[in-house]
């Protein structure tokens, strides 16, 4: 089917937002390819102890390899499925989540004003691109208890896209 149009704009990120909050059906379902399996979740008490890495700028983040050949203009797709519950700027308030604006070398549950999971709170994370890509694949698993009700991106490639996007969004 071919779809043409003013509606035919939101295909693509619609079929992006269905498979990231699918919660276990095959993400074939919607037409994406399947992605392989999210790393094993970590439990709260690894969470907690979890190394984020150093605390760099968003350039030095995005000059890494990694995140240098990620697709940020991807990525931008990707963060439909954040937009849904989460702002990039403070300016523009909060919604179900907290705003995302300099969350990079920001401590978890820390924007004020928001109410946060117990579980998060104590987790004691920082958040960076290393600890961001392990929250994106579980995000109950690494934080057991957190509130946050997404399933997380089973792709290393999405979470990688998304968080070159994220670095350049939330400065």
């Amino acid at each position: 089917m071919v779809v043409v149009g003013a509606q035919g704009r939101w295909l693509a990120p619609l079929a992006l937002l269905l498979a990231a909050c699918d919660s276990g059906s095959p993400a074939a379902s919607v037409g994406v390819e399947a992605a392989p399996a999210a790393p094993a979740a970590l439990t709260a008490a690894q969470a907690a102890g979890f190394d984020p890495g150093p605390i760099k700028s968003a350039a030095e983040y995005l000059a890494e390899p990694e995140l240098a050949a990620a697709d940020a203009a991807r990525g931008e797709l990707l963060a439909f499925a954040c937009a849904a519950c989460h702002r990039f700027r403070a300016a523009e308030g909060t919604l179900i989540g907290p705003h995302l604006e300099g969350v990079f070398g920001r401590t978890a549950a820390s924007v004020p004003g928001f109410s946060y999971s117990p579980a998060l709170r104590q987790a004691g994370l920082v958040w960076t691109p290393r600890s961001l890509e392990a929250w994106l694949a579980n995000p109950s698993g690494f934080v057991e208890g957190t509130t946050m009700a997404f399933t997380g991106y089973r792709s290393a490639e999405d979470r990688r896209d998304l968080i070159a996007f994220l670095l350049r969004a939330t400065q």
